[in-house]
């Protein structure tokens, strides 16, 4: 054992270091044998072929008429952006207008770049800004573009690489927060100050708005403008991931703050009030306001009057999205991880609650709002149901069908049953099965993120579904705390120090799959990304005698170092800070890089990242992978060079990445189908 000051693999942190260069060649070179296998190749088509099935839904977003959507194939494996009609489009023949590839803004930006996405102004959605990442890292180049004249503006808002954070405020103006000067930057590596650009002006002449201390951790501004033109202006000034503090700004970039308690959120803006939701109880006058509640609450100038309560949960309830069209308020919440849908109008002076048409059960995804109306789109799905687009018109209160996708492998025989597991503290764990019921010798691989107030929920497995559960093979969601699926206590209950408790969890989920007789860990793989890499890792390390695999994916496993590493300040709130001795105690505990035991036998594992992930630090992965290797335990790496956090940068990476965690699952915990 060791602390972070003795840490022997501490020269994995500078990716230039000749040891990292040593791990990373090894890695690169091991990654290429796997590709090169032809079950796995054979496995790397089909996926891809799946990704870009022309069945698949495109999902757009709708402006004046005009349905937008990025398409990726073959012929364009960095994609284009293209337009078709919105009769065409809900009639199923789209005749699709390219307004442009991304491949072009490689020579134009002389770099590898990727969409990160696209943000049209709202009053004329031919502006749009493009931010165009890095090699899939979260920095970002941002572009005016005009679509219909199909090309970049001349003298327009352009920005050079960074964690920027550019928004509209009117077609002539922008807000700015820069993160491409180290002077510009939080001890997180985001934007501390606030900008007004004017169109015409070089941003040594826009006008300072804000700047918060470096020791704070990332400042916003954007612009609501709700469905009837009505503006409203707001700076978020965060000093953690959770606590933030709010101001209104006025047409001239005067500030007024917000008197909001600092951990809530602002969801939205209608009809001259401001939409917030709780994030714990909010003692207002003689009134008191519940944790995970929704409010609205009037605006005037930066004043805050009446609140009125929209939404309050009940146990095992959790809000998932807010949007708003020209009259409505539409919500997503979970109740007990199934999603329901609620509607509100101001009629009259006051909010209420208007009653939707049935919805079809399974995961409810708003996927669009088209600005300035009354129609909201739809998806649905579960586990075995592929997606369907509805189109809601709120007006009418009529849900129709615009699109239903393609199965993409055969459910026969196949259920899904929800279960709990008593946790380590009796607290029970909700999680799901789906799979054929073939007994405890099952392959099973199960899932976890855990974090962040995330909720998993049961969507269309796809390309899991093919190649895992059509072979008779099953899939575990566990909906351990610190995610959000049953609220914000749910979150906060495995937060900080208690952050162990999502171990836990998983743990208690592992043996209750065991108890029932659905799977015996010489046949269990659990798989994690990000934080649940952390999570399934630590469990790895705490019992590794309870499973056969470890899929840990851009996972974090140096928890004595993470705020030191990439965008890790910012989760200070999240996991603790290990300067602080009891957090340090903590935190020790649950790293997973730490935990590691020369004297105990580990299962195999899998660990992944890529080099532009600028997010989650690839020493994460490599000091994880360095430890186990120097134990002589089965470990395998695998390094991408493309795509950052969010994982590949095309298709075909994405596809690459995880048909090779299938052949890896194939030969660990399912070794009979992959000798076949």
């Amino acid at each position: 054992m060791f602390t972070h000051n003795d840490d022997p693999y501490r020269d994995l942190e500078n990716l230039n270091s000749a040891a990292a260069q040593a791990v990373i060649s090894h890695a690169q070179t091991e990654t290429q044998k796997y590709l090169a296998d032809k079950s796995c190749l054979r496995l790397a088509d089909d996926i891809t072929a799946l990704l870009q099935d022309e069945k698949q839904i495109p999902f757009c977003q709708e402006h004046r008429a005009r349905m937008y959507h990025f398409y990726q194939s073959d012929d364009y494996p960095k994609g284009v952006y293209r337009v078709c009609a919105a009769a065409g489009y809900r009639s199923g023949l789209p005749e699709w207008e390219i307004l442009f590839s991304v491949v072009d803004f490689d020579e134009i930006l002389g770099d590898d770049v990727h969409l990160q996405g696209v943000s049209h102004y709202e009053e004329a959605p031919h502006r749009v800004l493009l931010n165009l990442s890095s090699g899939g890292t979260d920095a970002a180049y941002t572009v005016e573009f005009d679509l219909r004249e199909k090309h970049i503006v001349a003298g327009g808002f352009h920005f050079p690489l960074g964690k920027n954070h550019i928004a509209w405020r009117d077609e002539n103006s922008v807000w700015v927060c820069p993160a491409w000067d180290e002077r510009q930057l939080s001890q997180a590596g985001c934007p501390r100050q606030v900008w007004l650009l004017t169109r015409g002006q070089n941003f040594d002449e826009a006008l300072p708005v804000y700047e918060m201390d470096a020791s704070g951790m990332m400042v916003n501004a954007w612009r609501y403008l709700d469905g009837q033109g009505t503006p409203a202006d707001f700076i978020e000034a965060a000093s953690g991931f959770f606590s933030k503090q709010y101001f209104q700004a006025a047409a001239d970039g005067s500030l007024s703050p917000l008197a909001l308690p600092n951990d809530c959120d602002i969801v939205g803006f209608l009809a001259g009030q401001l939409l917030v939701q709780l994030r714990s109880d909010w003692q207002r006058s003689h009134r008191r306001l519940l944790s995970g509640s929704l409010l609205a609450i009037k605006l005037n100038k930066g004043k805050l009057g009446e609140a009125a309560v929209l939404f309050e949960p009940l146990d095992g309830q959790a809000i998932e999205c807010v949007e708003t069209s020209r009259q409505f308020i539409i919500i997503v919440f979970l109740d007990h991880v199934n999603s329901c849908l609620k509607l509100w109008r101001f009629e009259h002076g006051i909010w209420q609650e208007t009653a939707a048409p049935p919805l079809p059960r399974g995961v409810l995804e708003i996927t669009d709002q088209p600005w300035g109306g009354d129609v909201v789109y739809l998806a649905v799905s579960d586990f075995l149901t592929p997606l369907t687009l509805y189109t809601l018109d709120l007006r009418q209160m009529e849900l129709s069908v615009m699109r239903r996708q393609s199965a993409q492998f055969n459910t026969g025989g196949i259920s899904v049953h929800q279960f709990q597991a008593a946790s380590a503290d009796g607290t029970l764990i909700p999680y799901y099965h789906v799979g054929k019921n073939t007994g405890s010798s099952t392959p099973t691989l199960v899932y976890v993120y855990g974090g962040f107030a995330e909720a998993q929920l049961p969507h269309y497995l796809g390309a899991l579904g093919k190649h895992w559960l059509e072979k008779g093979f099953a899939f575990v969601l566990a909906n351990v705390r610190g995610g959000g699926e049953l609220g914000a206590a749910w979150h906060t209950a495995a937060q900080g120090v208690n952050k162990y408790k999502s171990t836990d969890d998983l743990l208690a989920v592992l043996h209750d799959l065991a108890q029932r007789g659905l799977a015996d860990a010489a046949h269990t793989a659990v798989q994690g990304g990000s934080n649940g890499g952390l999570v399934a890792a630590s469990a790895f390390c705490r019992e590794p005698k309870s499973m056969a695999a470890l899929v840990c994916e851009v996972p974090l496993t140096d928890m004595l170092r993470y705020p030191y590493l990439s965008a890790g300040a910012l989760w200070l709130e999240e996991y603790g800070n290990p300067e602080n001795d009891a957090d340090h105690i903590a935190l020790r505990a649950l790293s997973p890089y730490h935990q590691l035991n020369e004297q105990q036998n580990y299962p195999p594992a899998f660990i992944s990242t890529h080099l532009n992930d600028d997010r989650v630090h690839p020493a994460h992965a490599l000091k994880f992978y360095a430890r186990l290797a120097a134990f002589r335990q089965p470990v395998r790496l695998f390094i991408s060079q493309q795509g950052g956090h969010e994982g590949g940068a095309t298709q075909r990476e994405t596809a690459e990445e995880l048909a090779v965690i299938l052949c890896f699952l194939y030969e660990t915990v399912a070794q009979e189908y992959f000798k076949s």
